[in-house]
């Protein structure tokens, strides 16, 4: 028999059992006793998504350093000036402050191992908004980053205006356009020395003005070997007189009938008789055309005075030149000597003005004063070749830049600079699409200091435009140059070739600055910069990339 229990240990019993199988409240009790781990948990990872998102920005920054850094290198020599660019686009792509960083440090230098790369690392400490809670007042990032720039081969070909204007010192004043030229040229060699990393950079000079000198660099099949120029002749009638020619006013009645002479030497038009009883007349040909009786062709090659008188557009029958520019113009070469439609002449205004007198079936011609004719011929161009010293390239744009002299046209120069860079046309057989392997890319830098000077009567490439007549198209013949210049920088840019353009000391750049390959491929300088922009060209022709 069961000893009965006191009332109030029974109610007691009940109550604990009541208890024990209730559960009512029990969420609360595991909240509280789950608190602190999920406030932990929550806080770390709130915490270390502030640290990466910190970390990014830091690597981002990181690797703009490095690539500034590296971009504003010349060649592979690493200054005080690298380090504080880097520095200075470190501190700008990551301030003080950003996310409540602490402790913020960046350290570059170039690679011990590599003279063409640089090493960057930075670190930052970013504070906890939970964490410390738990003792962790901060979390460590760091980023490492790499910058190397691979020049990889260039060819490239410096397109130079040394027209007379380029003897005038710039509007600000100081040394002249052209000696700021031949000293401001240098930056570009030294930002593209990387023949310590493999690299061949090879540097081509075409002077222009209104001519190019580059006969040296062609052979005899390119030139026309009878060659005939157009003027303005001033004639007498002479009558044989046992042998002497006797020439005086009273045969003028005799002169010769507008047309094309028996022998269709010369070609007589517009006839007029002057106040001395002379009569003048426009020959459209000489009968004494030069060739190889005159001055044989490889005589005028490697003379020095090698200028040229263009071809016809190609296609044409005859030597109009037309004002668009296509790769053949710029490719096609003459087969032999008498592919004469693709040959050109020899700039030689001596065979246009000359005192001496000449008598064809009874007419003894005189030849007009040339004093009025703007007449000049720049110093040789020079084709692709590499310069083992910046002393040797120096000299080299030294002798390019030697004659500053007479009018300017854009298109024979650039036209040229395309001629000189293809590596299909001319000079294919030494320009390699790769080296090794290596692809070689193709750059022009064209540099003038103003705009054309295309006069009427500058015996130029195209001939005097007053006699000749040469250059086709609509409008001025300035708008049909400019036609022709922006037409061969588009042919040029089709062939894979980049152009930069640097205008000295021009206030008008609308005719020269669409032939750059983008607007950042554009400069203008008052020539005190103009080192430090042909120093940027150099920078912008690598190819730079991050290498982590």
């Amino acid at each position: 028999m069961a000893t009965p229990q006191p009332q109030g240990a029974s109610l007691m019993i009940r109550t604990l059992r009541n208890l024990l199988t209730d559960t009512k409240g029990n969420t609360l009790a595991i909240f509280a006793a789950a608190l602190v781990p999920l406030v932990a948990m929550i806080g770390s990872g709130l915490d270390l998504s502030f640290a990466y998102m910190a970390k990014a920005k830091l690597q981002n920054a990181c690797d703009a350093a490095v690539l500034a850094g590296r971009q504003s290198m010349d060649g592979n020599f690493w200054k005080e000036a690298n380090e504080a660019e880097a520095h200075k686009f470190f501190d700008f792509n990551f301030p003080v402050g950003t996310m409540g960083a602490r402790d913020v440090s960046f350290e570059v230098d170039k690679d011990p191992d590599d003279n063409a790369q640089i090493l960057g690392k930075a670190e930052a400490s970013i504070p906890t908004a939970l964490m410390h809670f738990f003792g962790f007042d901060e979390i460590g990032v760091q980023a490492n980053c790499d910058a190397k720039r691979d020049l990889g081969h260039n060819d490239v070909v410096l397109v130079l205006d040394v027209t007379g204007s380029m003897q005038d010192a710039p509007s600000s004043g100081g040394a002249s356009k052209i000696s700021r030229l031949r000293q401001g040229a240098s930056g570009l060699y030294r930002a593209l020395d990387d023949s310590d990393n493999g690299s061949v950079t090879r540097f081509g000079i075409v002077p222009y003005s209104h001519t190019v000198n580059v006969a040296r660099s062609l052979e005899n099949r390119d030139f026309l070997r009878d060659q005939r120029f157009k003027g303005r002749w001033k004639y007498e009638v002479c009558k044989n007189n046992r042998g002497y020619w006797r020439c005086e006013t009273e045969y003028s009645q005799n002169r010769p009938s507008e047309g094309w002479s028996s022998d269709r030497s010369y070609y007589v038009q517009n006839l007029e008789r002057n106040s001395s009883g002379w009569a003048l007349v426009n020959v459209r040909y000489s009968s004494w055309a030069r060739s190889d009786e005159d001055q044989s062709l490889t005589a005028f090659r490697t003379s020095g005075d090698g200028c040229i008188v263009e071809r016809g557009s190609v296609g044409n029958s005859d030597d109009r030149i037309k004002p668009t520019v296509s790769r053949a113009d710029i490719d096609n070469r003459a087969a032999n000597a008498g592919d004469s439609l693709l040959q050109f002449g020899r700039y030689d205004p001596q065979s246009h003005f000359w005192t001496s007198t000449r008598t064809r079936n009874g007419i003894r011609f005189y030849r007009i004063s040339g004093n009025d004719i703007q007449v000049g011929c720049p110093s040789e161009a020079q084709t692709l070749a590499e310069y083992d010293t910046l002393k040797s390239f120096e000299d080299a744009i030294d002798a390019a830049t030697a004659r500053v002299t007479g009018g300017t046209y854009h298109d024979v120069g650039i036209l040229w600079g395309a001629r000189f860079l293809s590596q299909s046309g001319f000079f294919a057989a030494d320009n390699k699409s790769e080296i090794d392997g290596v692809g070689v890319d193709q750059h022009i830098v064209f540099m003038t200091d103003g705009a054309l000077d295309t006069g009427e009567v500058l015996n130029s490439a195209h001939g005097i435009a007053h006699f000749d007549d040469r250059t086709e198209g609509s409008g001025s013949l300035e708008s049909r140059h400019i036609s022709r210049f922006q037409s061969a920088c588009s042919a040029a840019k089709s062939m894979g070739m980049t152009i930069w353009v640097i205008a000295l000391d021009v206030t008008d750049t609308d005719g020269v600055k669409p032939c750059a390959t983008t607007a950042s491929h554009f400069y203008t300088s008052d020539g005190s910069d103009l080192e430090e922009i042909f120093e940027n060209i150099g920078r912008g022709i690598g190819n730079l990339r991050l290498t982590r």
